[in-house]
């Protein structure tokens, strides 16, 4: 069971995505760089007392989970491009995990993936197994017409780990864990044209402190420091390096890192046929009455 401060906490930061999201879907329009939004979100995450819990994911299109912008990114928001903004922050480790999509159009797959998160969020409640919120998810994309990412799925959320101990896939499954109250989780249905598989591919942005190694360059070990301290061993980009190693040698010192195993890398995850994917996204505490923290 969660304490009254705990239940406060999560809903703190929430509340913060929750704002986050309706000021961005409000703001966001084609010709803007994806840089520029990554940097309001976080700048604004800090400014409200939080910090994030992950950089920002901007997913366009095909690209499912796993882009952040670059350094010196120049990418921006073109018409008709489905732009997946995946956000979270943080309060003493007391996280919120939230996406949704933007379109400059009307999207049927931007909608079919807000009803299979409504659908799974239904019939959350303590006893309720994992494959009964999976079912309910996948129902929805189905009868909306439309196939899920069957490779990605929602997640257990716990104190200073936004990924926790156990998986909610997007499609039918067996597995009757049963949830108890006061668990928190994130629901995360991912929608495409049609059943899709996301695979691994480039750029790599986004790494995560590992375990302390020994490594020989001071570069890696100021990254090192940081990974651990600085960012209290959540994912972090190579854009917040920048600020205390130069491009090149942040380059070479992730490289020595990841030799070593002292971070983990994650490779933007796309379909490889180029399909347009959508994404929605919201943190539930369990209860008799879920307490949905990323909604207003």
């Amino acid at each position: 069971m969660l304490s009254e401060e705990e239940v406060s906490k999560y809903k703190e930061a929430g509340k913060i995505v929750a704002r986050l999201r309706e000021d961005m879907l409000k703001s966001i329009k084609p010709g803007q760089h994806l840089l520029d939004i990554a940097n309001k979100i976080e700048d604004t995450v800090f400014k409200a007392g939080a910090r994030p819990a992950f950089p920002v994911n901007i997913g366009v299109n095909e690209a499912a989970a796993h882009y952040t912008p670059q350094i010196a990114d120049t990418k921006v928001v073109n018409e008709g491009d489905l732009v997946k903004i995946d956000m979270g922050a943080h309060i003493d480790g007391y996280l919120a995990d939230m996406a949704f999509t933007y379109c400059s159009e009307k999207s049927p797959l931007i909608d079919a993936a807000e009803k299979a998160l409504k659908a799974g969020i239904s019939v959350i409640r303590p006893g309720v197994s994992i494959s009964e919120i999976s079912a309910a998810i996948h129902d929805a994309i189905e009868t909306s017409g439309f196939g899920p990412v069957v490779n990605l799925s929602g997640h257990g959320i716990g104190r200073y780990n936004f990924h926790g101990d156990f998986s909610v896939p997007n499609v039918r499954n067996t597995n009757e864990k049963a949830l108890k109250e006061g668990e928190v989780l994130a629901l995360e249905p991912f929608v495409c044209e049609s059943s899709a598989h996301v695979d691994e591919s480039e750029p790599v942005e986004i790494f995560q402190f590992a375990q302390s190694k020994p490594v020989r360059s001071i570069d890696a070990r100021k990254i090192l420091s940081l990974a651990e301290k600085e960012y209290g061993g959540f994912p972090f980009p190579r854009r917040w390096l920048v600020k205390h190693v130069s491009p090149f040698k942040i380059k070479m010192a992730l490289l020595e890192l990841e030799k070593v195993g002292a971070v983990t890398k994650y490779p933007v995850l796309k379909d490889m046929q180029g399909r347009k994917i959508a994404q929605a996204e919201d943190t539930i505490i369990v209860a008799d009455k879920p307490i949905v923290t990323t909604r207003i």
